[in-house]
């Protein structure tokens, strides 16, 4: 047997060896290590917003709720810090107390905490109690501050180190002293980004300032009219949050951004109202508009050069009709006479208006004199129509112009269109159909008159109106739920309009979807070519078709 020696391949064979030993030996000493940062580390508390009013010399007392949602236990650490604006987005700073500022008038100062350090088991819930004392001589208004609670990493003094997913979370907590309070506010800017837009699509800013000493939470809603007065948008304001809050001596900018259906009746200037309320010891009002256009500049060229060939056609009609005329009265039709206007043409070979249609007439009558058979009097009519094509070409263009009137009249002044809005956020943007709008404002009748209605046993379902009838879907979503249907969503397509209700579903929820389908009227029914793995398995896409069902 020949042995071969290669000391370089017997040093990295070496290298690779004890790089081995090395990792297994780090997974065995420090599991604790690896898994945690395997781990994704969740924390909640609850509430997340304090709001209360208190007099000078008043305790307030309260508890914070901390979640540990994770399979192990986990030690968090407390403490108070005071809160102020940062910027016009409506994020916050914060502020700690140092040692040199203290004085007992931040209110960091005037909360305790009865635990700075608290172990949590796996899958548990703690309290931690606190207190608001305030002093006797603490200004009147709003103070704002900050519970924080959060994890970090440890040394454990033993030479091994323990690693921890670092998370804060905080509660803010809002605290109005009672005296001398203002609550003043004004809209101090509102516009849309743009001027003109090719589609009904249009982002806006409004920025709110607060002037007074507490914090306002102002609330109301935006409309959009279209030129016609007809309103086609309407976005809430901090209608269902605790968050839109505006503090003492800051400006708060929310944006807002609107989606309405394509229409061209709807072509024009648009006028947006913004109408908001603010004030707990009385209810004040801000209001601001602002305006913008909807010009699809193709189509509106295309719009304006057929009616710049209308008008011409019109215009030479017009004048071919009255060299007619005077034809008819005997005078010539060359320019220069025309534009003399002689005088000297007698009463007796006056004409009216009239008269040419009135000599179409006598012709048409003397041609079917002339006819006998029906097929004679056809070939009389048609040689009438060719004779005076240019009359009845104008005719049928001034009739269709009068339909595209009032087709534009009645289309504009449609008080309904479908719409989306989309409401910016903090941490997540928030959108909002016109079908859910109009679903919230009538499911309070519909609790109202099922007060101990329950949901089956039903997978989730979401329902997207493509019928162009705005509360349609909703209506859908109003009796599914009076039957006990769990409905997870509700929306609106703006790009397609359907005439067929269509159930699409997982293949897995066929007997549901069957079920669900008698429900609808007999909606059609159309499986997935696999498991969908969606949040709301069954999909209901309303059409036409249940325009006259859904009562």
């Amino acid at each position: 047997m020949v042995m071969i020696h290669n000391p370089k391949t017997m040093i990295s064979i070496s290298k690779t060896f004890l790089s081995s030993i090395a990792f297994l030996f780090l997974l065995v000493i420090f599991p604790t290590a690896v898994h945690a940062q395997t781990e994704t580390l969740t924390l909640s508390v609850s509430p997340t917003l304090f709001e209360m009013t208190a007099n000078p010399e008043q305790e307030w007392l309260s508890t914070i709720r901390v979640i540990n949602a994770n399979p192990y236990d986990i030690t968090i650490y407390t403490d108070v810090v005071n809160f102020a604006p940062q910027g016009e987005s409506g994020q916050g700073k914060f502020l700690p107390v140092l040692d040199e500022e203290a004085g007992g008038q931040t209110f960091a100062e005037w909360v305790t905490l009865d635990q700075t350090e608290l172990t949590i088991p796996a899958e548990q819930t703690a309290e931690i109690p606190f207190r608001i004392k305030v002093p006797d001589n603490a200004p009147p208004g709003g103070h704002f501050g900050a519970i924080l609670i959060g994890t970090k990493s440890l040394d454990t003094g033993s030479g091994q180190t323990v690693v921890e997913t670092s998370q804060v979370v905080t509660s803010l907590v809002f605290l109005r002293v009672t005296g001398d309070i203002i609550e003043d506010g004004v809209i101090r800017e509102f516009r849309s980004t743009k001027l003109i837009a090719e589609r009904p699509e249009m982002d806006f800013e409004l920025r709110f300032q607060n002037k007074g000493n507490v914090h306002i939470l102002p609330q109301g809603e935006i409309k959009i009219f279209n030129m016609w007065g007809e309103e086609r948008g309407l976005i809430p304001v901090n209608r269902q949050t605790l968050f839109g809050n505006v503090l003492p001596d800051s400006i708060r900018k929310y944006s807002f951004s609107w989606s309405g259906e394509w229409s061209l009746a709807d072509i024009g200037r648009y006028t947006v109202v913004a109408t908001l309320a603010y004030g707990e010891g009385s209810r004040q009002f801000a209001s601001a508009e602002t305006a913008f256009w909807v010009i699809p500049w193709k189509i509106t060229l295309t719009v304006l050069a057929i009616l710049f060939a209308f008008i011409t056609f019109l215009v030479w009609s017009i004048k071919l009709y009255i060299r007619k005329m005077l034809k008819i009265a005997g005078v010539s039709a060359d320019s220069q006479q025309v534009n003399r206007v002689d005088y000297r043409v007698k009463k007796n070979r006056s004409v009216s208006m009239v008269a040419p249609i009135e000599e179409g007439i006598l012709d048409l009558r003397a041609r079917f004199q002339d006819s006998d058979s029906l097929r004679e009097k056809l070939s009389s009519t048609l040689a009438f129509v060719s004779k005076y094509r240019i009359f009845f070409s104008l005719l049928i263009l001034v009739v269709l112009f009068v339909i595209a009137i009032i087709w534009y009249i009645t289309a504009a002044s449609t008080s309904d269109r479908p719409y989306e809005v989309v409401i910016e956020g903090l941490e997540q943007d928030v959108t909002i159909s016109s079908e859910q709008l109009q679903y919230e404002a009538r499911k309070e009748e519909v609790a109202a008159d099922n007060p101990d209605l329950s949901a089956k046993e039903f997978p989730p379902i979401k329902i997207v109106n493509q019928s162009g009838v705005p509360g349609l879907a909703a209506d859908l979503r109003i009796k599914l739920e009076a039957a006990g249907y769990p409905v997870a969503e509700l929306s609106t397509d703006l790009e397609r309009i359907e005439a067929n209700t269509v159930v699409v579903y997982a293949p897995e929820y066929d007997t549901q979807a069957l079920e669900l389908s008698a429900q609808v009227y007999g909606a059609l029914l159309s499986s997935y070519a696999e498991a969908s793995g969606t949040e709301t398995p069954i999909i209901i896409y309303v059409g036409k078709d249940l325009e006259n069902a859904v009562q």
